[in-house]
């Protein structure tokens, strides 16, 4: 079931809980992002919140006619798949799996991923509006609920509209996580630079006289300017990167190859904005150094392109110990960690909306073929962020 289709699903089980409760309001918008929004049950000023999942699957494993396998009442030890291919609680897969005993087990069949990421968090966002709709009523701010497109090729804020949210909602929850015991409070400020070397033909034995552009060698000496230590192969923990992933040929606007020309694509990296400033100015100086040594080359960069913006910087202060109450309400710990990539609200918060923390979803081994769920973890995180929204609002 594609992301269009699973739109059109959430947005019919939304409606039907609408029909009985008016409150509930639900727009599925033209570029196929479902809203929804539970209004404030009091007058007082309190906080809104908005909580996000997102109805596609990644490209990166196949991801057609999936056949889901139900496991009940799991008694440990390895589940062999159909395909199979063994998900074994001693492996970085199924690890998740030792605590699972007893409870009920999602799988495919091991030819194609399950689709937990992230439907695994549209289904408890579903359920959590159900168990507000339907549960014992407390006060709460405007409650907005985001079911979006395109995140796993990180564009999941290229059809978000600010209109169906309030404009900036005041806290922002991201359910995509991947780790019962942990949840994301910041992440990699990720932005694009695209720079294009203009080169000029010439025969090389009268190179100078007739000002012969070698683009290659001077898109080359850019990136050979860029410091080692700043390679992604040597960054860890919250250090930050420049990588040069792409050199090629530009095209004309009919798609015929410039030959003369060359395209360095370079990724930006990092936690702490004076790093970025830091990386940039590596950048520039580059930039500067290869204009210096081929004259004959026109160097020019694009606009920085942001693609997402670190959670930190605007997230709800007190976000990260309410989270921590509220899971430890239910006898659980959780510890908050840094992400080296990024979420829906970092994609959104590049966007100038705030940032917010990413909360497990369910999904476990997502982007693979050994991709499963437990459904109690699912049933637990939606008490959990009934007790989120609780707390924020107390």
């Amino acid at each position: 079931m594609g992301q269009r289709q699973m739109a059109r699903l959430v947005e019919q089980d939304l409606l039907k809980m609408a029909k009985n409760n008016k409150s509930l309001q639900v727009v599925r918008s033209e570029r196929e992002y479902v809203y929804a929004k539970l209004p404030a049950t009091t007058k007082r000023k309190l906080p809104s919140i908005m909580l996000m999942a997102h109805l596609d699957i990644t490209p990166e494993a196949p991801g057609g006619n999936i056949k889901p396998i139900v496991h009940r009442n799991y008694q440990g030890g390895d589940i062999v798949l159909p395909s199979g291919g063994v998900l074994s609680p001693d492996s970085p897969q199924g690890k998740h799996l030792k605590e699972c005993i007893g409870k009920t087990i999602i799988t495919s069949d091991g030819n194609t991923l399950l689709g937990a990421d992230d439907k695994t968090g549209c289904t408890v966002l579903v359920s959590l509006i159900c168990n507000l709709l339907y549960g014992k009523p407390f006060e709460h701010g405007d409650l907005y609920f985001v079911f979006s497109q395109n995140e796993d090729i990180g564009r999941a804020a290229d059809g978000f509209e600010t209109k169906y949210v309030g404009g900036n909602p005041d806290v922002v929850i991201d359910v995509d996580g991947d780790d019962p015991h942990a949840f994301s409070v910041e992440n990699f400020t990720a932005a694009m630079r695209i720079y294009t070397f203009h080169g000029k033909s010439a025969h090389p034995g009268e190179g100078y006289a007739n000002k012969y552009g070698d683009a290659l060698t001077a898109a080359s000496y850019f990136v050979g300017q860029i410091p080692p230590y700043k390679h992604p192969s040597i960054s860890r923990g919250k250090q930050g990167y420049i990588h040069c992933y792409d050199i090629s040929h530009p095209k004309d606007s009919i798609g015929k190859v410039i030959s003369d020309d060359y395209l360095v694509k370079v990724r930006l990296r990092y936690f702490d904005k004076l790093e970025g400033d830091s990386l940039r100015q590596m950048l520039d100086s580059a930039e500067g150094k290869t204009i210096e040594a081929f004259p004959f080359v026109k160097v020019e960069a694009s606009a920085e392109n942001l693609q997402y913006e670190n959670v930190a910087y605007t997230m709800y202060p007190t976000l990260p110990d309410i989270i921590k109450k509220a899971y430890a309400s239910f006898g659980k710990k959780v510890s908050p960690r840094s992400e080296r990539g990024g979420t829906t609200s970092a994609m959104i918060a590049a966007k100038g909306l705030r940032g917010g923390a990413c909360l497990f979803s369910g999904q476990q081994a997502e982007h693979s073929v050994y991709e499963w769920t437990c459904v109690e973890d699912m049933v637990d995180m939606t008490k959990i962020l009934q007790k989120i929204i609780m707390l924020i609002n107390k």
